[in-house]
């Protein structure tokens, strides 16, 4: 089954702006330029450049036309931090709404990754994170109940659930596994991030471990469309020449 037009091009125009066609701060074309380039109505290029401010992503100004936004803030792959403490880094100021802390029976995934037993609860601690009031990540994290039920009644010091972590309850995080997937957002989800259900969102699945190697807490985040995220990486060259020797020889 075909995207819609108006998806089609809003996934286009994102591309383009992620490239620097339109650097930050730059007015884009007109809706009636853009639909005479694009083949289609004002209406549809109405349609995709709302989605596209729905995002975060353009900037429409009443009078002056849309704009591209500000480079958006980036995730960082080569520490472990937080949430706030890398949008601080950065100089983003960061709010938390906290939308629920309760006790309950975790999923499946929660309970395997933490390695609680059959009838163990876990506290969930559901947040959404603003960038500059600006609504970017939806946050579900599962910790064990029998070491950390405060939680429930005080889940968050300064918005960082890490922080009242490591400093109320002296538990060190020294390491975690997480993978990042594209996904499509649920409709929960998209009405906290101000999404339609069924638009792209990056899906963050996290586990954490302490200084004993125990995992603690087991979080899962989707998070808008657009906000890169930079790693380093460093080649080996005597592991690439071990791999070259190695290597099964093509025939012929």
């Amino acid at each position: 089954m075909s995207k819609p037009v108006h998806i089609s091009i809003r996934d286009d125009l994102r591309i383009r702006l992620s490239a620097g066609e339109w650097s930050a701060g730059e007015r884009l074309p007109s809706e009636t330029d853009l639909a005479a380039r694009y083949g289609v109505a004002r209406m549809t290029i109405r349609q995709a450049v709302g989605a596209l401010a729905a995002e975060g992503v353009v900037v429409r100004r009443q009078g002056l036309g849309t704009f591209a936004a500000e480079q958006l803030p980036a995730r960082s792959m080569n520490e472990l931090m937080s949430f706030t403490e890398e949008m601080l880094r950065q100089g983003h100021s960061v709010e938390t709404k906290l939308i629920k802390a309760a006790v309950d029976q975790p999923p499946p995934a929660a309970r395997e990754a933490l390695r609680l037993g059959k009838c163990a609860a876990a506290v969930l601690v559901r947040r959404v994170r603003l960038v500059k009031r600006f609504p970017v990540v939806v946050q579900s994290s599962w910790l064990p109940f029998a070491r950390f039920a405060g939680l429930v009644a005080q889940p968050l010091q300064d918005g960082s659930l890490y922080a009242m972590i490591e400093d109320h309850y002296g538990i060190r995080i020294i390491r975690a596994r997480q993978v990042i997937t594209a996904a499509a957002v649920d409709a929960y989800s998209a009405s906290l991030l101000g999404l339609q259900p069924g638009d792209p969102v990056l899906r963050t699945v996290r586990t954490s471990y302490d200084s004993s190697n125990l995992a603690i807490e087991y979080s899962t985040s989707a998070m808008r469309p657009g906000y890169p995220i930079e790693t380093m990486m460093e080649r080996d060259p005597a592991q690439a020449a071990r791999a070259r020797t190695t290597a099964p020889r093509q025939p012929g």
